[in-house]
């Protein structure tokens, strides 16, 4: 790993960075996660500690244990989006890092995401591997990635086997663990905060993309993450942003002459929603459908900017997105 050294050992020297750590109600994750945080070797590091409305003594803690941090405590749960993006605005950095807070940091991961990342100008944004706790571990994500025709976690299951070790071109960051650019964050508007949570990584990593940005992956930038340790006891939760939040994505973020013949496949695909999930607990996916529905006009609109400042060609668009279009 790099450690930076001589000239480089002068924090001004180096790009700031900003590490965001979000939490709720997760006092038990914080130890680990904070520590490894601060012992980072890169020498420009500040930390916001971003509290989603906590009712388990966590904004204590950490005034407690870690009072260089810099502690944004809300007074609810706004979900990652806002939060994150609330983050962002106060952030100084040069770069940001968003954290969740059951992760841990290997002491080179923000050297080696900077070491990379400066390589390439033309990026917006850098991921590190992330793995799981295990011994040995197994590949939570690198990156962003495809499965039929899904936004998923690239590598996810996979064995940390040397398959993954190499700098290569990424669609974006999983937004758990991943590098940016705040001046591009700035640009392209950072979260949608109408996703709340899900998608939301792959929403801003489409967008940036869209825009002529590309991303990249830093295989020796070490991120543990205890997979789904934030939401794992909300089910419902999870499959209510993710079925709703793959219809804005596709309303927002394809272009028109690929949208258009989509739409047919679209209807069908609604119609079988309905038909499995009604039977599984209508009324709750009634709510969700309806809320879907109602923010299209507001999608559109958004969709119209988005496409306006879309500066990569056919050829582009489908090398990177043609697996991820519906059907």
């Amino acid at each position: 790993m790099p450690v930076f050294t001589g000239p480089l050992a002068d924090m001004n020297a180096c790009p700031q960075v900003s590490v965001l750590v979000l939490n709720w109600n997760k006092k038990e994750y914080l130890h680990r996660c904070l520590s490894s945080v601060f012992r980072q070797n890169y020498p420009n590091i500040e930390i916001l500690f971003i509290d989603n409305g906590s009712d388990d003594g966590s904004v204590e803690l950490v005034r407690k244990h870690y009072p260089q941090a810099h502690i944004i405590a809300l007074d609810h749960n706004m979900g990652f989006s806002a939060a994150n993006n609330i983050g962002i605005a106060q952030a100084s950095g040069d770069y940001i890092m968003t954290l969740n807070n059951d992760t841990e940091l290997d002491e080179g991961c923000v050297s080696e995401l900077i070491e990379v990342i400066e390589q390439f100008p033309q990026a917006w944004s850098c991921s590190p591997k992330i793995v799981s706790f295990d011994n040995p571990p197994i590949i939570v994500n690198v990156g962003i990635g495809v499965q039929d025709r899904w936004p998923t976690d690239r590598g996810h299951g996979e064995p940390d086997d040397g398959r993954y070790d190499q700098i290569e071109e990424i669609l974006g960051p999983n937004g758990g663990a991943g590098l940016y650019r705040k001046a591009v964050l700035d640009e392209i508007g950072g979260y949608d905060e109408d996703f709340v949570a899900y998608f939301e990584d792959v929403d801003l990593a489409w967008r940036a993309r869209l825009t002529g940005w590309i991303s990249v992956y830093a295989p020796k930038a070490i991120c543990r993450h205890a997979f789904g340790g934030t939401n794992k006891t909300r089910p419902f939760y999870i499959e209510y942003h993710i079925f709703r939040n793959i219809i804005w994505l596709y309303i927002k973020d394809i272009p028109g002459a690929y949208l258009w013949k989509k739409v047919p496949g679209l209807l069908k695909q609604e119609i079988i929603f309905w038909k499995s999930h009604l039977r599984r607990g209508g009324a709750k996916w009634l709510k969700m459908k309806i809320d879907t529905y109602k923010k299209l006009p507001r999608m559109m609109m958004k969709r119209r900017h988005i496409q306006r400042n879309r500066h990569i060609d056919d050829k582009e668009f489908e090398r990177w997105f043609h697996e991820l279009l519906p059907w």
